[in-house]
């Protein structure tokens, strides 16, 4: 299987007396000038932008249950305030949980229908319930919306790889990386559709533009697997290795070739 990164989840709030005892550690509160920003004038003043602009530091912070609870805020003083609706169907998408976020997308789209990101945000949460179709159609709005937006080619590509289109996604995945060749996750993309389409050389190629050099040599061992190269499969995994000890899938990878070697 191809190395894809998530995201992680936020840990729970501690208890008070934790929190308490530990008011005067580094957060990462103190430690982002936006996000301390953000909060000042939240206290200040809890309007709907101050809502929304702390819920989005939080967002970017990587604290979702925070951001949760100010977007939550942002909608008591407007229910109809899409980046909000947009912002909590993120989150439960990113949580896992699919079902609940479908209703906050499309209400966000509902209330602003030439919405480039919004639409995209409907599609990411239909396609992570399992409806290509219906995400493909979204996607294919965003991108009408929001031309030298990547992000919604990107999706399409990801769409046809998904649904086994390999030279529909080709295409789709170069364009999204004309529009922003310094995303990883584009440049990923376009590799997994290259070598999905068969085309290995350029596949291992773009891996190295694609991601970490880790994950790029673990990705290319992957190809290399599949097309039956195991010496240059293994070299891959052992470059792996050499650039990121702690990266355990390459180091299953190579265990699991050497006990197959063995058992030859």
């Amino acid at each position: 299987m191809l190395f894809r990164s998530t995201a992680g989840r936020t840990s729970a709030p501690a208890p008070a007396s934790v929190r308490a005892k530990a008011v005067s550690a580094p957060t990462i509160e103190s430690r982002s000038q936006a996000l301390t920003q953000a909060r000042l004038l939240q206290q200040q003043a809890p309007t709907l932008e101050h809502e929304r602009r702390l819920a989005e530091a939080y967002a970017k912070a990587g604290i979702a249950d925070a951001a949760y609870d100010h977007f939550e805020a942002a909608l008591r003083l407007d229910p109809h305030d899409v980046p909000s609706l947009d912002g909590l169907a993120r989150i439960w998408r990113d949580w896992g949980v699919a079902d609940r976020a479908l209703p906050f997308a499309y209400r966000a789209v509902f209330w602003a229908p030439d919405s480039a990101p919004a639409q995209n945000t409907l599609g990411t949460v239909l396609l992570a319930l399992g409806l290509h179709d219906a995400a493909r159609s979204r996607f294919e709005r965003a991108r009408q919306l929001d031309p030298a937006g990547a992000y919604a080619v990107n999706n399409l590509c990801d769409v046809a790889l998904r649904q086994g289109r390999a030279n529909e996604a080709v295409p789709l995945c170069a364009e999204a990386a004309a529009l922003d060749g310094a995303s990883h996750v584009v440049r990923n993309n376009l590799a997994l559709a290259l070598a999905a389409a068969g085309d290995l050389d350029a596949a291992v190629s773009a891996f190295e533009r694609g991601a970490s050099p880790a994950v790029a040599a673990y990705n290319q061992g992957i190809v290399l697997l599949a097309s039956r190269q195991y010496d240059r499969a293994r070299e891959a995994f052992t470059r792996a290795r050499v650039a990121d000890p702690s990266f355990l899938p390459a180091l299953a990878r190579l265990t699991r070739m050497a006990a197959d070697a063995a058992a030859r």
